[in-house]
């Protein structure tokens, strides 16, 4: 039977969960004590046991000029004892018959690995959202100008306003990006904060010109999603992450519809893409 969640469910939700994502840093209890949400879990329960599971988390999607409704497909996970039985098809088909129903436009996710692409390809998911990665360890700094010295600090929540303008100027160019609420913007900012090296911003004669979501990593640290309007700036910008955070090495990830695929989409009806576009901080 598939069914959505209900409160009964959750020590099961989290057993599986837990079984099939397990983790050491801290997200799983994080995840489920500040971002997890209940009645968006689908399950499918078989032989009286809750045999997989996915989670429909609403967001929207920009394609050209206009904004659609969409689906993440997100934690979706089958027993270990009920696999090979084509049980996340079934969640999937059901999930995109519920979609259809209620005006939802698209289904969209992010392969957990990269064979995974061809996995959901026959389930009409099309890779369509793309980043690119690369690795920074010289810190080489041109000189600026005294007036001109750009600043790097914590974000605020009061900073988010800002961040989501740049954000929307960044990836203005791609025909295709997700567009995130103000409390998608601030739920990133907590779990960065709370997990992570933290959520930083860069400024340039007192204005906000960049922003970076960083996590911790063996070798140094991650800026999963870097952006900096000058890219004069950009170097600056890392070797200052370095300094602050005390990394030798920044990797930073940035919106590149020609770089490597993330994410894929699925749109109902006739739309078709022709082009890609960036999705990002979806707890990927």
């Amino acid at each position: 039977m598939i069914r959505f969640a209900g409160p009964a469910d959750l020590p099961r939700i989290r057993a599986l969960w837990e079984l099939c994502f397990p983790d050491d840093t801290g997200f799983n209890d994080y995840y489920f004590a500040h971002d997890f949400v209940l009645d968006t879990t689908l399950l499918y329960e078989l032989e009286g046991q809750l045999a997989a599971m996915v989670q429909m988390l609403p967001y929207t999607v920009r394609i050209g000029t206009e904004h659609i409704s969409a689906t993440y497909i997100y934690g979706a996970c089958t027993h270990p004892d009920f696999r090979r039985r084509h049980l996340m098809s079934a969640l999937l088909e059901w999930s995109f018959a519920y979609d259809k129903a209620h005006g939802t436009e698209a289904s969209m996710l992010i392969p957990q690995e990269a064979w995974l692409f061809d996995f959901y390809r026959p389930f009409g998911y099309e890779p369509h959202f793309a980043l690119t990665t690369y690795t920074d360890t010289a810190f080489v700094c041109p000189a600026r100008e005294r007036d001109k010295q750009p600043a790097l600090r914590r974000m605020t929540p009061a900073d988010l306003p800002q961040c989501a303008a740049l954000y929307l100027t960044k990836t203005a160019d791609q025909s295709l990006a997700v567009v995130r609420t103000p409390e998608q913007w601030q739920a990133q900012l907590a779990l960065f904060g709370s997990l992570g090296a933290g959520a930083f911003v860069w400024e340039t004669q007192g204005s906000l010109t960049g922003y970076a979501f960083v996590w911790n990593e063996e070798n140094g640290i991650w800026a999963q999603e870097f952006v900096c309007m000058d890219d004069g700036d950009a170097a600056v910008f890392r070797a200052a992450l370095a300094a602050e955070t005390g990394a030798a090495a920044v990797r930073v990830s940035v919106p590149d519809a020609d770089g490597t695929f993330l994410g894929c989409i699925k749109c109902y009806g006739e739309r078709s893409l022709a082009q890609n576009g960036y999705m990002n901080l979806m707890y990927n």
